[in-house]
């Protein structure tokens, strides 16, 4: 089986946005930068607030269903101080009022959302930004063949997360295409697809391509049918059945030689 690779997906997105501060001609610039990372490995979330304000806090929250929870923050006077449900597992490593990067030492699936980040200002509040982390895994591929009395299954499966998609390509007719999807708990998803060709002989020799894309990347798996002798299950009873035939008559015609040769004085 021979795979290729085409890897396109960029793993960053920045979002910019501005505004203007109530009763002022003062903007504010804000930039986030969303990420999408492989599951456990690590992952930073960035944010960047450009004001002439003052900037006597920044706290990155976790947004939930109900109501934020607060994670970390960062100040001048106290430092960083992480809540007791995040010690040991994110930390700021970009140490700055108006520049702030929470990074997360190993990703889990909970890990995976949106995140606040505020910058509680002198005399304008707290101005908030959002940053979004995605976690994905790569897909691990399969691809193979099987014949049957009647018909040829080949079957091509790939477990990734988000969910990868399958596309055949092969030449011929009488081919049946039937899909299983499953999810598992660790939050990839299994997709399976089953060609079933109806001409199992029209396939020998043939190079069946299975395409899995994920993520806007793709992967060929290409398989060639093998040109081995092609038996059906009639024909290999009957041979079968022939040689025990001949065994047997072989060893009558022997049976009787010997005896034969008893009788001689």
């Amino acid at each position: 089986m021979v795979v290729t690779k085409d890897n396109s997906c960029p793993t960053a997105r920045q979002k910019i946005n501005l505004s203007k501060l109530q009763g002022s001609h003062m903007f504010l610039k804000m930039v986030t930068q969303d990420e999408r990372v492989l599951l456990n490995t690590p992952a930073s979330l960035k944010c960047s607030l450009q004001t002439s304000q003052e900037v006597l806090i920044v706290t990155w929250q976790k947004i939930k269903p109900t109501i934020p929870e607060n994670m970390i923050t960062f100040s001048k006077d106290h430092g960083v101080v992480v809540q007791p449900a995040y010690k040991d597992k994110i930390n700021i490593t970009q140490l700055g009022l108006q520049n702030s990067t929470i990074t997360f030492w190993n990703t889990t699936l909970e890990d995976e959302g949106c995140y606040n980040c505020l910058f509680n200002t002198f005399g304008s509040g707290k101005i908030s930004g959002v940053a979004c982390l995605t976690l994905s895994v790569q897909p691990t591929v399969f691809l193979h063949y099987k014949f049957f009395d009647d018909h040829l299954n080949i079957t091509c499966s790939a477990n990734a997360r988000p969910p990868p998609q399958i596309f055949w390509k092969i030449s011929g007719s009488e081919i049946e295409n039937s899909s299983e999807v499953l999810s598992h708990s660790n939050g990839t998803t299994s997709v399976t697809s089953v060609l079933q060709v109806k001409d199992p002989k029209s396939q020998l020799g043939k190079e069946v391509i299975c395409q899995v894309w994920h993520l806007g990347n793709v992967t060929n798996l290409r398989e060639t049918v093998s040109k081995g002798i092609w038996f059906s299950v009639p024909l290999l009873l009957s041979i079968v059945s022939l040689v025990i035939l001949l065994v047997l008559i072989s060893i009558l015609l022997y049976w009787k030689r010997r005896r034969n040769q008893n009788r001689e004085p």
